[in-house]
């Protein structure tokens, strides 16, 4: 049986979110008219995210961000390592942009087996 899920993530910048799914390899799609649906129930969503051979990932406007809304019966995938892989690339680009605007400059980025991203910061003091 399927429903339609949204789940309030703490993604207050479209841009950097737009960002973090470009670089996870993601489409995505802008419109007016754009909906999540499961024959139905209908969300109406700012926009969309593409997923190969299976149904798309919404994200809507809300209070505290934007909130990602699929039915994930429909969408041929992990949801908790989608959400988890997003939450990290977004985090990963809203702390570099902070550090950039404080001064600091990255010299070198680490990944290590746990997927964990180590950061060394240089900032030059006039």
């Amino acid at each position: 049986m399927s429903h339609i899920s949204v789940m309030k993530i703490a993604f207050a910048d479209r841009d950097l979110l737009l960002q973090a799914l470009a670089d996870l390899g993601y489409e995505t799609e802008d419109g007016d008219d754009l909906h999540i649906t499961n024959g139905v129930k209908s969300v109406k969503v700012d926009f969309l995210v593409k997923v190969p051979y299976t149904d798309s990932i919404g994200f809507r406007k809300g209070k505290n961000g934007w909130q990602l809304t699929a039915d994930w019966f429909r969408v041929n995938m992990d949801r908790k390592d989608f959400e988890n892989r997003l939450k990290q690339r977004y985090a990963y680009l809203s702390v570099k942009k902070s550090l950039e605007n404080q001064g600091f400059l990255i010299t070198e980025e680490m990944k290590d087996e746990k997927q964990q991203i180590h950061l060394v910061l240089r900032r030059t003091v006039f």
